[in-house]
C-alpha cells in the first residue's frame, strides 16, 4: 500500500466511524439542517454588522465568501472527487444528496473564512465562531455528504481565503479605514 492509498484508507476509516459510530438522535436532529442554516448564520451576520454600521466588515465578509467560492467551485469540479454515499454502500445520507463533487467541503470553506474574518475584528467572537465552523465541518462529514480530507481542505482553503482578505484591506486600509483626523 503507497502512501496515497494509506491516507484514503485512513479518510474512510475516520469517515465512517463519524458517519455511523458517532450516530444519536440529537444530532441526526441538528446536523442536517446545518446543510442551510450555515448559510443563513452568515447572511444574518453580514446583516448584523450592516445594522451596526460596520458596513466595511460587511463587505469584506461579501468579498471574501464570493472570493471563497469563485476559488472552491472550480477547485471541485477540477479534483473531482465523487462523494461518500457515491463511494461507500453503508454511508448514513441524512440530507438529500449533492450535485457537485466532494473536495473542498465549500461549507467549512465559508464558515472557516467568514470566521477568520469576523475574528480579526471582534476577537471577542474568535471562539464562538470557530466552534461553529467546527460544528458545520463535523455534520458534513456526519450527515454523509463529505470525507474528513474534504472538511480539512475546506478548513484550511477558508481561512487562507480569509487572511488574504484580511490582507488586501490592510493594503487599502486608507480607502477602508482612514484616519479619523483625516475624515473630519
Amino acid at each position: 500500500m503507497n502512501i496515497l492509498e494509506y491516507f484514503e484508507s485512513l479518510d474512510k476509516t475516520i469517515f465512517l466511524d463519524i458517519n455511523h459510530n458517532m450516530a444519536n438522535p440529537l444530532f441526526d436532529f441538528v446536523f442536517p439542517p446545518l446543510r442551510y442554516l450555515t448559510y443563513i448564520f452568515w447572511l444574518s451576520l453580514i446583516i448584523y454588522f450592516l445594522t451596526r454600521n460596520e458596513k466595511k466588515l460587511a463587505l469584506l465578509m461579501t468579498v471574501g465568501i464570493i472570493g471563497g467560492m469563485v476559488f472552491t467551485y472550480p477547485l471541485k469540479l477540477l479534483i473531482d472527487r465523487t462523494r461518500p454515499y457515491d463511494q461507500i454502500e453503508s454511508t448514513r445520507l441524512l440530507t438529500p444528496s449533492e450535485t457537485d463533487p466532494s473536495f473542498p467541503s465549500g461549507h467549512t470553506e465559508l464558515s472557516f473564512l467568514a470566521s477568520t474574518v469576523v475574528s480579526r475584528f471582534h476577537p471577542g467572537y474568535s471562539k464562538y465562531l470557530y466552534a461553529f465552523s467546527f460544528i458545520v465541518a463535523l455534520s458534513r462529514i456526519y450527515v454523509g455528504v463529505h470525507f474528513p480530507a474534504d472538511t480539512i481542505a475546506g478548513l484550511i482553503v477558508g481561512v487562507i481565503i480569509g487572511k488574504l482578505v484580511i490582507m488586501l484591506a490592510w493594503r487599502k486600509k486608507d480607502i477602508l479605514w482612514p484616519d479619523k483626523e483625516e475624515t473630519s
